[in-house]
């Protein structure tokens, strides 16, 4: 099977979400492209593979732009094969925010017009040295403020390997 993994990243999290899935399915003896939306010299052909997985995490609320207008842009071709929508962030990662983390995912589907076989919610991680003041405080102050440390001090990460592993495998298998 002949897939391409297309991502983007903010802090680095789904970056190293993508590369585990690539690594996954290289190892289960399937063709990877990998490669990062934001990246405009690569040039892409969403045409070129039998399978589509479109990883992207959730800053204050949505997807990254660069994402949305890749599923946007390619929402014909990617409605016509199997595809699978990874959303990063830290609403996935507890119980009390996953409507939260549903959310995320029913609008960046309405607005990019993609119907993609799966999706799946994954938890992010907690990078405290990329945050700027008001990042720290929007995190401090939100839904998740009783799930972090106060002093957003220490990197915390809260993905779940195995389930994306398996996630992903049965996807590119199915």
């Amino acid at each position: 099977m002949n897939v391409l993994i297309a991502y983007a990243t903010t802090e680095g999290q789904t970056d190293k979400i993508a590369r585990f899935m690539a690594a996954a399915l290289t190892e289960e003896g399937h063709e990877v492209r990998f490669h990062n939306v934001s990246d405009l010299s690569g040039g892409l052909t969403v045409t070129d593979y039998d399978k589509v997985i479109a990883a992207g995490s959730v800053h204050s609320g949505k997807h990254q732009p660069d994402l949305e207008l890749f599923a946007f842009a390619n929402r014909e071709r990617l409605n016509q094969m199997p595809g699978l929508l990874v959303s990063v962030s830290l609403a996935a990662a507890f119980p009390d925010t996953l409507d939260e983390a549903r959310g995320y995912v029913s609008t960046f589907l309405e607005a990019t017009h993609w119907k993609p076989a799966q999706t799946i919610l994954i938890a992010g991680a907690v990078k405290p040295g990329n945050y700027d003041w008001f990042q720290k405080s929007a995190l401090l102050e939100g839904d998740l403020a009783g799930h972090l440390n106060e002093d957003l001090q220490e990197m915390r990460e809260f993905t779940d390997w195995e389930t994306l592993k398996q996630t992903v495998t049965d996807f590119a298998g199915s």
